[in-house]
């Protein structure tokens, strides 16, 4: 993308975009992006970011995760990387909500703590609290991490 080389560019819109291909499945890895930089990778080449699983955008804030770019990647798998209760309120509702209606089965690491995937023979995701479930490690609640 030529967007390096433009003034005034916001730093999320700088993040590095990266597709992963296996035999078994792909993710794409979309760092902070925002609704331009999306609109840019549409316009390069749409084709290029069909993924089995992502990385959403932005922690799924409000200026990314455009539902042209949703329905480009067509995941199966979405990943929010998220702190819990954080300032932002990221994951926005109605962003995961965009996921939701896409039928993407969505993991969040603000309740569910790490997530791994895997692409072999089929693309899946395993979250840490329930591999490694200890009795001091209670599940954050959906409803806390949404902003009054």
């Amino acid at each position: 993308m030529t967007q390096y080389a433009e003034n005034g560019v916001k730093t999320n819109d700088l993040s590095c975009v990266l597709r992963i291909d296996s035999v078994y499945g792909s993710a794409l890895l979309t760092g902070d992006i925002e609704a331009s930089s999306e609109a840019a990778l549409l316009r390069e080449n749409a084709a290029a970011v069909r993924a089995d699983a992502v990385i959403v955008p932005h922690h799924g804030s409000r200026t990314s995760s455009t539902p042209a770019f949703i329905a480009a990647v067509a995941p199966r798998i979405a990943v929010f990387t998220a702190g819990y209760r954080n300032r932002f309120g990221h994951p926005r509702p109605d962003i995961v909500a965009r996921y939701t209606r896409m039928e993407a089965r969505l993991f969040r690491t603000d309740l569910d703590g790490a997530v791994t995937l895997t692409f072999a023979p089929a693309a899946n995701a395993v979250v840490e609290r329930t591999v490694k479930r200890r009795y001091w490690y209670d599940a954050p609640q959906a409803a806390a991490t949404a902003l009054e």
